[in-house]
């Protein structure tokens, strides 16, 4: 169904968007978490958001969206228990039709002022029968787009089969309704649903559930702020030297690094945490010189001396405790190239994080991690450094990382698929 036309030279007005559940925050539960996540990140880009909910509230945040609640959505509503009762035990009471109508009329109401309604699990489980029928009969003559968020399908669940019976209503959770756009948060579910009716739906009908890495990192507001102006969630590889800029730290390795896992076609940042050394009045020089490196390597928007991101007024130091920390959780590499060391904490430091730590064969280094860290000798020279940061960022963990980060970010999701979802015709 197509959205009303906007008249010649005006704005185009975001949809205005239902998101329907049995329950919605703060009870807990998967769908209800990907329900809100999805109601605040589309109510920040300008879209109207309404939840339609039988039970919950207060929302978290109560301006993200508008919260109407109909007890009778509630899969433990009175009502609706007693139905299910005796749906479970293949008997259709009169009491569904009348359930059905009431629970119709009031959604038709709310349809009246959405462009688009998201259902979630509402038309594949058979928690609340009555709604399931009432949303079929809305999709014949609603205004409003309607798209079946499919999370899980109740025919599939060995558990609760002994609770559907042939014929309607539970046929409803089998059968796809022509005017309804189903969305799979997996490929499997999309192969179930295939299976299960018959039905040629594309891959392109499938979104995954997202993640927020911010907020289950728990960042700071430095970091964050960091984070999103060097694009760090977003980045293949971060690197990170948390040192002090002096001569003897040899960082001209780590930004020869930076170039390589650059060249080796990922998007990368390499951060360099400290300030120049304050008792050689050559650091600067040395400073310069990584400058004038970084710009001869194109890697004027990779590498940061996060010295510089201080406030000039206060001199106060840019990256505090606090931030190093959130800064180690962000990262996927350590890099310590020096070229000698009396001790090495931030390798310490970096195992307290399980943060892979790539570092120059030195005493120090070797007598506090005899094992664990990748060693790479001095005479191996800048490109065996590069080599081992290669390396070290191809393991395991580190792939999952960067996959997750790349395809499961919220932010992404919803402008990649979300959104160019709810605004088609």
């Amino acid at each position: 169904m197509a959205l009303k036309r906007q008249s010649r030279g005006a704005t185009p007005r975001a949809p205005r968007v239902g998101l329907l559940h049995y329950t919605c925050p703060p009870v807990i539960g998967g769908v209800e978490t990907i329900l809100y996540e999805q109601a605040v990140r589309l109510s920040k880009r300008g879209f109207p958001v309404t939840i339609l909910s039988g039970r919950g509230g207060p929302l978290p945040d109560p301006k993200a969206a508008r919260l109407v609640i109909i007890p009778e959505l509630d899969s433990r509503d009175t009502a609706v228990s007693a139905v299910r009762d005796a749906l479970d035990h293949g008997h259709v009471p009169s009491e569904f039709a009348t359930l059905r109508a009431d629970i119709g009329q009031r959604l038709s109401t709310e349809l009246a002022e959405l462009d688009v309604l998201i259902i979630h699990n509402a038309l594949t489980l058979h928690f609340n029968l009555p709604l399931t029928a009432a949303l079929w009969t809305l999709a014949d003559s609603a205004r409003a787009r309607m798209i079946s968020w499919v999370h899980d399908i109740s025919w599939l669940n060995p558990i609760y089969r002994p609770w559907l019976h042939e014929g309607e209503p539970w046929e409803l959770l089998r059968r796809q309704h022509p005017r309804i756009t189903p969305i799979f948060v997996s490929s499997q579910r999309l192969d179930q649903w295939r299976e299960l009716t018959g039905t040629t739906v594309g891959a392109t009908h499938v979104i995954p559930n997202g993640i927020d890495p911010a907020a289950l990192l728990q960042l700071g507001d430095k970091a964050t702020a960091l984070a999103g102006r060097f694009g760090l969630l977003g980045a293949d590889t971060v690197m990170l030297a948390p040192v002090r800029i002096t001569k003897r730290k040899n960082l001209e390795w780590a930004i020869e690094a930076a170039a390589g896992v650059r060249d080796a076609g990922r998007r990368v940042q390499l951060l360099v945490t400290g300030p120049p050394g304050p008792h050689n009045p050559r650091s600067l020089e040395y400073v310069a010189d990584l400058k004038r490196l970084i710009e001869r390597l194109g890697l004027r928007d990779s590498v940061h001396l996060l010295f510089e991101e201080s406030p000039v007024l206060t001199g106060e130091y840019a990256i505090d405790a606090a931030t190093l920390s959130d800064l180690y959780m962000l990262s996927d590499v350590v890099v310590l190239p020096s070229g000698s060391e009396g001790f090495g904490l931030p390798l310490a430091e970096a195992a307290i994080f399980r943060v892979p730590v790539v570092c120059t064969d030195l005493p120090a280094f070797r007598e506090l991690a005899p094992d664990g860290a990748t060693f790479v000798p001095i005479a191996a020279g800048s490109p065996g450094f590069t080599s081992a940061v290669l390396t070290a960022i191809e393991s395991p963990p580190a792939r999952l990382r960067r996959h997750v980060m790349r395809t499961l970010s919220w932010d992404r999701i919803i402008t990649e698929r979300i959104e160019p979802l709810l605004s088609s015709s």
